[in-house]
Protein backbone atom coordinates (compact mmCIF):
# COMPACT_ATOMS: atom_id res chain seq x y z
CA UNK A 1 0.00 0.00 0.00
CA UNK A 2 1.65 3.47 -0.90
CA UNK A 3 1.18 6.04 1.37
CA UNK A 4 1.84 9.78 1.13
CA UNK A 5 2.38 11.55 5.03
CA UNK A 6 1.40 15.12 5.13
CA UNK A 7 1.95 16.96 8.37
CA UNK A 8 -0.19 20.01 9.11
CA UNK A 9 1.05 21.32 12.07
CA UNK A 10 1.18 19.20 14.98
CA UNK A 11 -0.97 16.85 12.88
CA UNK A 12 0.42 14.65 10.84
CA UNK A 13 -2.11 12.34 8.40
CA UNK A 14 -0.99 9.14 6.02
CA UNK A 15 -2.70 9.71 2.52
CA UNK A 16 -3.19 6.09 1.07
CA UNK A 17 -2.60 6.63 -3.00
CA UNK A 18 -3.33 2.72 -3.68
CA UNK A 19 -5.16 2.61 -6.80
CA UNK A 20 -8.62 0.92 -5.02
CA UNK A 21 -8.32 3.99 -2.40
CA UNK A 22 -7.68 6.81 -5.13
CA UNK A 23 -10.40 5.23 -7.31
CA UNK A 24 -12.88 5.07 -3.89
CA UNK A 25 -12.53 8.32 -3.49
CA UNK A 26 -13.20 9.23 -7.23
CA UNK A 27 -16.24 7.58 -7.08
CA UNK A 28 -17.17 9.39 -4.11
CA UNK A 29 -16.40 12.96 -5.31
CA UNK A 30 -18.62 11.79 -8.47
CA UNK A 31 -21.55 11.24 -5.71
CA UNK A 32 -21.04 14.42 -4.16
CA UNK A 33 -20.96 16.35 -7.29
CA UNK A 34 -24.55 14.42 -8.73
CA UNK A 35 -26.16 15.34 -5.63
CA UNK A 36 -24.93 18.96 -5.21
CA UNK A 37 -26.32 19.76 -9.16
CA UNK A 38 -29.87 18.03 -8.21
CA UNK A 39 -29.99 20.06 -5.03
CA UNK A 40 -28.32 23.51 -7.34
CA UNK A 41 -31.91 22.36 -9.78
CA UNK A 42 -34.42 21.76 -6.95
CA UNK A 43 -36.88 24.43 -6.44
CA UNK A 44 -35.13 26.43 -4.01
CA UNK A 45 -32.01 26.04 -6.71
CA UNK A 46 -33.96 28.21 -9.14
CA UNK A 47 -34.83 30.74 -6.63
CA UNK A 48 -31.37 31.71 -5.82
CA UNK A 49 -30.02 31.05 -9.56
CA UNK A 50 -33.19 33.32 -10.22
CA UNK A 51 -32.28 35.91 -7.18
CA UNK A 52 -27.89 36.13 -7.38
CA UNK A 53 -28.12 35.67 -11.29
CA UNK A 54 -25.10 37.93 -11.57
CA UNK A 55 -23.12 35.69 -9.33
CA UNK A 56 -20.52 33.72 -10.83
CA UNK A 57 -20.28 30.73 -8.43
CA UNK A 58 -24.20 30.98 -9.60
CA UNK A 59 -23.59 31.33 -13.49
CA UNK A 60 -20.97 28.49 -13.07
CA UNK A 61 -23.43 26.05 -11.15
CA UNK A 62 -26.14 26.82 -13.66
CA UNK A 63 -23.86 26.03 -16.21
CA UNK A 64 -22.91 22.69 -14.72
CA UNK A 65 -26.28 21.39 -14.01
CA UNK A 66 -26.78 18.56 -16.67
CA UNK A 67 -30.13 19.88 -18.67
Amino acid sequence: MRMISNIYGDCSMKIDMSRQAITSRLKTVNQLRKVCLSLADSSAGKTIRKQFSANQDVQRTSEAIPR
